[in-house]
């Protein structure tokens, strides 16, 4: 633990000194691969891991059965996490909810950077074109920016056994999903924290159904603090009552509540259903 210490102390300061996002990613670079050639920094935590169930059972849930916390800062400017890929299983192509360095610890991983090229009128609706890629063998690192402008997908390269990634992520611009991309259907999908996933799956069950107490509970969803909450409440009532939907989806346009562009193109859609 001494190393990760070390790590974020060191981090920590370079926050305190810059906000330029060149400056931290050179920086954080360094850092961060030098921290992810000694691997010994992992024992403890792995020690948790294979022997201790109570702390299985107690730690926070996350996106990705893959990944491992180590470190997330209390006061929220960064989280240090490592992630297990799999040679047997393809990764989807997703983006980010904040900026993130990317360090190889173990076997090799291939990144591959995409565009966008187009966007429907359907929120769902996602055109991409590869735009780069590279290998990631222990001590090499890659960074992404958030939202659509850091779109990738990570696959391990090795057959043989798994390979490991180090990952530092900054300050959340998106909380409570992730967006995934379909490139054979060209689509985009949302994959929820795991807290609130069936919240949303009732949502959307909700919306499937015609009845009036559906509707009515819809439209108090529509209220929730939650801004990607009120999303798909508001997405399942359009099935049932597009001008009710269409005034929420105003409120929030109004409101410019983040991202707005997400209830842009859902007020798009309705209206010209």
């Amino acid at each position: 633990m001494d190393l990760i210490m070390s790590f974020c102390t060191e981090l920590g300061e370079l926050f305190q000194s810059t906000n330029s996002q060149s400056e931290i990613f050179r920086r954080g670079r360094a850092l961060l691969s030098g921290l992810a050639l000694k691997p010994l920094f992992l024992k403890e935590i792995f020690r948790k891991y294979i022997i201790d169930d109570e702390f299985l059972k107690n730690r926070q849930l996350t996106f990705d059965p893959n990944e491992v916390t180590i470190f997330v800062d209390p006061a929220g400017h960064f989280s240090l996490r490592l992630y297990v890929w799999d040679p047997a299983k393809s990764y989807p192509v997703h983006s980010h909810g904040s900026w993130g360095i990317v360090a190889g610890v173990a076997g090799a991983i291939m990144e591959r950077k995409f565009k966008i090229t187009d966007k429907g009128e359907r929120p769902d609706f996602v055109k991409l074109r590869e735009s780069g890629r590279a290998i990631l063998k222990p001590g090499d690192t890659t960074t992404v920016l958030p939202l659509d402008l850091g779109i990738h997908q990570m696959d391990a390269v090795v057959k043989e056994h798994a390979s490991v990634s180090l990952h530092l992520y900054g300050k959340s611009v998106r909380r409570g999903y992730l967006e995934c991309f379909d490139l054979q259907k060209d689509s985009v999908y949302r994959i929820m924290n795991p807290h609130l996933y069936g919240k949303v799956i009732a949502l959307r069950a909700l919306g499937a159904m015609g009845d009036d107490w559906t509707a009515e509970m819809l439209n108090q969803a529509a209220a929730d603090k939650k801004p990607h909450i009120r999303y798909e409440a508001i997405r399942a009532l359009a099935n049932l009552d597009g001008g009710a939907a269409i005034k929420y989806l105003e409120e929030e346009l109004a409101a410019e509540t983040k991202p707005v562009e997400d209830f842009e193109h859902l007020c798009r859609m309705i209206k010209n259903a």
